[in-house]
């Protein structure tokens, strides 16, 4: 299917959860996820929509962005530059406190923007009460690593300086934007700067070097990622950077002192092995960690919580986790 066929495929479309690994519940999936995991492995899996030339997909996601409906139309967005950053302030109705959310976006470190991810941020901001300020960060291969993690602790930065409490504050991030939750929180860490109060990571992609079991073993089960589309967008990404580089893949780092961390992956995903091993170096060094694998869910499933229910039981979840750990 070409590039414009797809596009409006996407625009036609849109008119259990168990704690460490040992938690149950039913497994069954509702029918609406059933039909999405369908649509995604028809209209981008097998067709490998993402293994374009990086134009080309860039354009695709941002019709799919545009495809999601408004959460509301009382939802506040302000535009800020943050430290030289381009960010967004997305605000819920009658959200007051003083608690904030960084959020980071998905797209393999090569596509994607905040507005996409409105839907979403708005849905959280309801959700836990509280502001969120999503970072347009630099994408690759034009500003290839470490430009992502730079902007992202940037963003954490300017948010301290005007005043917001690092107890106040919490990450969350989907797939490549999971990966700079971690990532931004040890550069924060090693330039001295206080840590937020706890972040969540979604999908998240941790290990650059693609070490993980389940690329292969989850191959044929993830309706969403195809063989090669993470290596292309890592060697994009990493342009000739250690792939171990701890800001880069978080798994081979020093993560001692880190806040509480939740991470969430669904059960099919290739990515499945990446939280694995993060919930297990996490837990080694002491940190406060819980995982939740989600049957069957697709690659960033929350995003899609105006059409799965999964995708707001895991945002209700999320908010529930922050509510624990964020004062305000």
């Amino acid at each position: 299917m070409g590039g414009e066929a797809r596009s409006a495929s996407l625009r036609h479309f849109h008119d259990r959860v168990g704690n460490c690994f040992t938690g149950g519940g039913p497994s069954m999936i509702s029918s609406e996820a059933t039909e999405l995991n369908a649509y995604l492995r028809q209209e981008l899996k097998e067709t490998r929509a993402f293994e374009q030339p990086v134009d080309d997909v860039r354009v695709l996601w941002e019709e799919f962005g545009q495809s999601i409906p408004n959460y509301s139309p009382d939802i506040t967005i302000e535009p800020v530059d943050a430290e030289g950053v381009g960010a967004e302030w997305v605000t819920a109705p009658g959200v007051t406190g003083d608690r904030v959310l960084l959020q980071f976006h998905g797209g393999g470190f090569v596509i994607g923007h905040p507005d996409t991810y409105r839907n979403f941020n708005a849905r959280i901001s309801e959700a836990l009460g509280a502001r969120v300020l999503a970072a347009d960060y630099r994408l690759a291969p034009e500003s290839p690593f470490p430009a992502a993690v730079d902007d992202t602790l940037a963003t954490y930065k300017w948010a301290l300086s005007q005043g917001h409490k690092p107890e106040n504050i919490g990450f969350v991030g989907e797939s490549a934007g999971g990966n700079l939750v971690l990532s931004t929180l040890l550069a924060a860490r090693d330039a001295g700067l206080p840590l937020p109060a706890a972040a969540v990571a979604i999908s998240p992609w941790f290990d650059l070097s693609l070490a993980g079991h389940t690329h292969a073993s989850n191959e044929a089960a993830d309706p969403m990622i195809g063989p090669g589309l993470l290596g292309q967008w890592a060697e994009e990404y990493l342009n000739g950077a250690d792939a171990k580089s701890p800001l880069a893949s978080p798994v081979f780092g020093d993560l001692s002192g880190l806040p509480p961390i939740y991470l969430m992956a669904g059960s099919t995903e290739v990515l499945l092995d990446d939280t694995h091993a993060m919930f297990e170096k996490l837990s080694k060094a002491g940190v406060d960690v819980r995982a939740e694998i989600v049957p069957e869910m697709p690659h960033i499933w929350p995003i899609f919580a105006y059409q799965i229910p999964e995708g707001q039981l895991a945002i209700s979840r999320m908010a529930a986790f922050f509510g624990e750990h964020l004062i305000g």
